[in-house]
């Protein structure tokens, strides 16, 4: 597997007429990492895999929100999932840990990922996502990200993602 790079994503967005804005900022590797404000929806993503089954689940949801694995793997019909590997997080979409992003997908030409995304997300807002690094932000509308990926004939599942329960 190649390495995705930045410039990919530019020229698919270009290609298929996608309007962005791109926010450079010092490199963060997770969302609490974040100071900076996109105008749009905060959200996270998380490459899962399931041991037994060996499906790969790509979730996008709200950045604040505690995702209950386990409840999600029932939801999937899954035993367990757990996170996906460094190596495998390379070897499906060519990204380094700290910049996991949908706009990676292309590199997935075996199609071997679900992608899940969380009806929390307001779709009437922008959304923001690493362009293959994490030292900028690319911020498109979520019609326009939905017409990405059907550019990529990937059709998301849309699921309510159960969220853990705050802790006393």
């Amino acid at each position: 597997m190649s390495k995705a790079t930045e410039t990919e994503v530019y020229q698919l967005l270009e290609k298929w007429q996608i309007s962005y804005e791109r926010v450079v900022h010092r490199a963060v590797f997770t969302v609490a990492e974040i100071d900076f404000s996109i105008a749009g929806s905060d959200v996270k993503n998380l490459l899962l895999k399931s041991k037994k089954t060996k499906n790969y689940y790509f979730v996008i949801c709200p950045g604040e929100k505690r995702v209950a694995i386990k409840a999600l793997a029932d939801l999937l019909n899954e035993r367990h999932l757990s996170f996906a590997s460094e190596a495998e997080l390379f070897e499906l979409l060519g990204l380094e840990k700290g910049s996991v992003t949908p706009l990676a997908l292309p590199h997935d030409s075996a199609r071997q990922i679900n992608l899940i995304i969380d009806t929390a997300i307001d779709q009437t807002k922008k959304i923001g996502f690493h362009p293959n690094i994490n030292t900028a932000t690319v911020v498109i509308s979520f019609d326009d990200f939905k017409r990405f990926l059907a550019n990529l004939t990937i059709e998301p599942m849309y699921l309510a993602i159960p969220e853990k329960p705050l802790e006393a």
